[in-house]
C-alpha cells in the first residue's frame, strides 16, 4: 500500500532534481551570459567555446551514466547531484574566466548523468499505464527550473553569483530528496514487467541498429537548439529588448518547457515519429522567430514556443528509447549524448555566424533542426514482444497510458 506514495515522492523529487541540474545549473548559462561577459570579459566566440565544452562534459557524463545506470542508478544520482552542487558553487565563487568555465563544465556534467538514472528509477517505481506520464513529468523539470532561474536573475540583478549560490543549495536538497524517495523501490518483477530486465539479461545494454535513426535526429536537434540556448538572451538585448524583458523571455522559455508535460504525452498518442516531427517543427519556427524579434512580446512568444518544442522533443527521445530497447535508460542516455554532441558542434558555429547577423545564424540553426525530422522516416521497431509490457501500456498507443 505504500508503493503509490513512494512512487509519487520519487516522481516529484526527480522533477525537482532535473529542474535544479538542467534549469538552475546548466540551462542558466545563457541567461547570465551578458552579465558574465561584462564582469569577466568573455567574448561571443569564447562564450560559444565554453558552451561547447559544457555540452562535451554533458556527453561524457551521460556516456558514463549509460554504462552504470542500469546497475547503480542511485549511485549515479548521487554523483550527478554532487557534481551539480559543486559546479554551481564554483561558478558563484569564480574569480576568472578559467575558473568560471571549469565550474560551468562540471555542473553541466551533473545534468548529463542524472537523466538516464532517473529514467531507470522512474521505470521501476511507476509501471503500466502511468509510466509514460511519469517520465514526461520528470522530463519537464527544466521548465520550472528555468522559471526560477529567470525570476532569480530579476531579483539579484547584476549580482549573478547569488543566483548560483541558490542553485547549489537547491541541487543539494533535490539530490537528497531523490535518494530518500528511491531507497525502497520494488525489485524488478519476475514476469518481466520491468523496463530494465536486469535479472534476465545480466545487466547487458540492449544495443541495436534501431538506435541509429533517433540518435542522428537528436544530433541535428542539438545543433539547431544551440543558438537559442547559448545566445537567445544576447540576441534579444542586441535587438533593443530591455534586459528585464530579455530575462522574462527566459522565464517564458521555462513556462513553455513546463507545458511540455501535458503536450508531449498528447503527441505521443500519435506515435513517437509524428511527435518528433511536430516538436522539431515548433523548435525551428521558434528559433527563426527569435532571430527577427525586436520587441518583448515577439521575444516571449518565440522563447515560449522554443521551450515547448525543445522539451517535448526530449520527451519523445525517451519514448523512442522505451520503444526500441529493453534498457531504456542507456538508450535515452545515448540519444541525449547525440543531442549534446550536436550542441557542442552548433554553439561555436552559431557564434561565428552571429558576426554576420542573427538572421543568418539562427536561420542556419533552424535549418539544422528541420534536418532532424528526416530521422522520422525510419519508424523504430518495437521491443521483442516477450519482453514488453502489456500493449495498453506501450508508449504512443492511443490509450490511457499517459494518464
Amino acid at each position: 500500500m505504500k508503493r503509490p506514495f513512494h512512487s509519487l515522492s520519487l516522481v516529484l523529487a526527480g522533477t525537482a532534481l532535473v529542474a535544479a541540474t538542467y534549469g538552475l545549473v546548466r540551462g542558466a548559462y545563457g541567461l547570465v551570459l551578458p552579465a558574465v561577459q561584462q564582469d569577466l570579459g568573455l567574448t561571443s566566440v569564447d562564450a560559444g567555446v565554453v558552451s561547447g565544452l559544457t555540452s562535451l562534459a554533458y556527453c561524457v557524463a551521460a556516456s558514463l551514466s549509460l554504462l552504470t545506470c542500469q546497475r547503480h542508478p542511485r549511485a549515479v544520482v548521487l554523483t550527478a547531484g554532487v557534481a551539480g552542487t559543486i559546479g554551481a558553487a564554483g561558478v558563484a565563487a569564480a574569480p576568472t574566466v578559467g575558473w568560471f568555465a571549469a565550474a560551468v563544465v562540471l555542473g553541466s556534467g551533473g545534468a548529463g548523468a542524472v537523466s538516464p538514472a532517473l529514467v531507470v528509477l522512474v521505470a521501476r517505481a511507476v509501471r503500466g499505464p502511468r509510466s509514460a506520464g511519469a517520465q514526461s513529468l520528470v522530463n519537464a523539470g527544466p521548465g520550472p527550473g528555468l522559471v526560477v532561474a529567470g525570476l532569480l536573475a530579476l531579483a539579484v540583478g547584476q549580482q549573478w553569483r547569488t543566483a548560483w549560490v541558490v542553485a547549489a543549495v537547491v541541487t543539494a536538497l533535490a539530490t537528497a530528496w531523490t535518494l530518500h524517495a528511491s531507497r525502497r523501490l520494488p525489485a524488478p518483477d519476475p514476469d518481466g514487467d520491468d523496463h530494465d530486465h536486469d535479472h534476465e539479461h545480466g545487466e547487458a545494454v540492449d544495443l541495436s541498429a534501431a538506435w541509429v535513426a533517433p540518435a542522428l535526429g537528436a544530433f541535428a536537434f542539438g545543433v539547431g537548439s544551440a543558438a537559442v540556448w547559448t545566445y537567445g538572451r544576447t540576441v534579444l538585448q542586441d535587438a533593443g529588448v530591455a534586459p528585464t524583458d530579455a530575462i522574462l523571455a527566459w522565464v517564458a522559455l521555462g513556462v513553455g518547457a513546463a507545458l511540455s508535460a501535458p503536450v508531449a504525452p498528447w503527441l505521443l498518442r500519435r506515435g513517437p515519429h509524428r511527435g518528433w516531427v511536430a516538436c522539431l517543427a515548433i523548435t525551428a519556427a521558434a528559433t527563426t522567430l527569435l532571430a527577427v524579434a525586436d520587441d518583448r512580446w515577439t521575444g516571449w512568444a518565440a522563447t515560449l514556443l522554443f521551450g515547448l518544442g525543445f522539451n517535448a522533443g526530449t520527451t519523445v527521445l525517451i519514448a523512442y528509447a522505451v520503444q526500441v530497447s529493453r534498457t531504456p535508460g542507456p538508450a535515452a542516455s545515448a540519444f541525449f549524448v547525440a543531442a549534446l554532441l550536436g550542441q557542442a558542434a552548433g554553439a561555436p558555429l552559431v557564434g561565428r555566424l552571429l558576426e554576420t547577423g542573427p538572421l543568418l545564424a539562427f536561420g542556419a540553426a533552424a535549418t539544422a533542426t528541420l534536418l532532424g525530422t528526416l530521422s522520422a522516416v525510419t519508424r523504430p521497431r518495437d521491443r521483442p514482444r516477450a519482453q514488453e509490457e502489456e500493449p495498453s501500456a506501450r508508449v504512443g498507443e492511443p490509450a490511457a497510458q499517459v494518464g
